[in-house]
């Protein structure tokens, strides 16, 4: 059979040196001569726009060296002397950052290396050195965004901790120990239920109204026409999401129980506004069984007023009128809301 012509891409061959300025160039690597017998750097286009300096033409070291940032030029150059001496390594790898001329600052990484003019004894002098640069800002902003980002996530696990711990102290407190579990189940699933609204909403942030829903579906399974929902969109600050959408499971189990969910001709408001940079949120029922205040103050009463008033710097109202609970909590707006997410 007659042989085909070869279509397929030819193979690049070269030798590692021809591809060495490649491969400088697709590193993003700058590259400096040094000068030790003069005191001088040479620093080709690259290595020169990261230190803001001359390039392709000698420039005294010093002068390089006052763009490293004064917080970490001392060990810079302690680094430096140290590789100059004999007996030290003759390489030496440093990152730092430098002070651009915008004012801003911009992190580099850099490789050094030397040559003696003898290869040993107490005598041999630096004559020349070789400086690879790399520009690290990007990675040195990614790396602190997560050091930030871990930092935020132990800081709202100790806050979440911190909400559980006193779950379970107040649950204790408020009733008979065989009711302890399940009541403590329950407002468990509560929490689980703002985690996963800000789980899912990400950095988009979980709305009151989002919220209001969520924690009252498990409640409301056949009544969602006795129930009215009502108010602009309003992102919640992550402070605000815990004692809202506690305050909101309580109120919504009251109203199962004694409440207006408890028989079919109950009704329910939930409504909010900002009016004046004050946010008011209230829970109306009506239509249920005749309300009798409680004769004590259990765990829900001190969800429902202490632990809202105290997250939230907030006035709270809870009116045990006989047509229907009422509850209502008037705070700044900036408490709940980040003024600079769009309602």
């Amino acid at each position: 059979m007659p042989q085909t012509a070869d279509t397929s891409l030819p193979t690049f061959v070269a030798e590692p040196d021809a591809l060495l300025p490649l491969g400088v160039r697709v590193a993003g690597l700058g590259l400096g001569s040094i000068d030790y017998l003069n005191d001088t750097i040479t620093l080709d286009r690259r290595a020169a726009t990261l230190f803001d300096l001359p390039a392709h033409r000698p420039i005294p070291r010093d002068e390089l060296h006052g763009r490293i940032h004064p917080d970490e030029r001392p060990a810079i150059e302690a680094q430096v002397s140290a590789m100059l001496s004999p007996g030290q390594p003759d390489c030496i790898d440093v990152v730092h950052r430098v002070m651009t001329a915008d004012g801003s600052e911009r992190w580099l990484s850099a490789r050094k290396q030397v040559t003696f003019d003898q290869p040993e004894g107490e005598g041999r002098r630096p004559v020349k050195g070789l400086v690879a640069i790399m520009d690290m800002t990007a990675h040195k902003a990614a790396e602190r965004q997560v050091q930030d980002l871990m930092q935020e996530m132990n800081h709202r696990l100790k806050n979440l901790l911190t909400v559980v711990q006193s779950i379970a102290r107040m649950t204790a407190r408020s009733g008979p120990i065989e009711e302890f579990l399940p009541r403590f189940n329950a407002r468990m699933a509560a929490l689980a239920h703002n985690q996963d609204l800000l789980v899912s909403r990400g950095a988009g942030g979980v709305a009151l109204g989002a919220l209001v829903r969520e924690q009252l579906q498990p409640f409301t399974d056949g009544a969602q026409d006795r129930v009215t929902i009502s108010g602009p969109d309003l992102p919640l600050r992550f402070q605000a999401i815990q004692p809202i959408g506690l305050a909101l499971h309580e109120l919504a189990t009251n109203a199962t129980k004694y409440g207006a969910l408890s028989t079919p001709e109950g009704r329910l408001d939930v409504a909010w506004q900002i009016v004046d940079d004050k946010m008011t949120l209230s829970w109306t029922e009506s239509g249920g069984p005749e309300v009798v205040p409680p004769q004590r103050q259990g765990f829900g009463s001190t969800v429902l007023q202490g632990m809202v008033e105290g997250a939230l710097a907030a006035d709270v109202t809870l009116a045990y009128r006989p047509e229907g609970l009422h509850w209502a909590l008037v705070c700044d707006s900036h408490q709940v809301h980040d003024s600079q997410q769009p309602r």
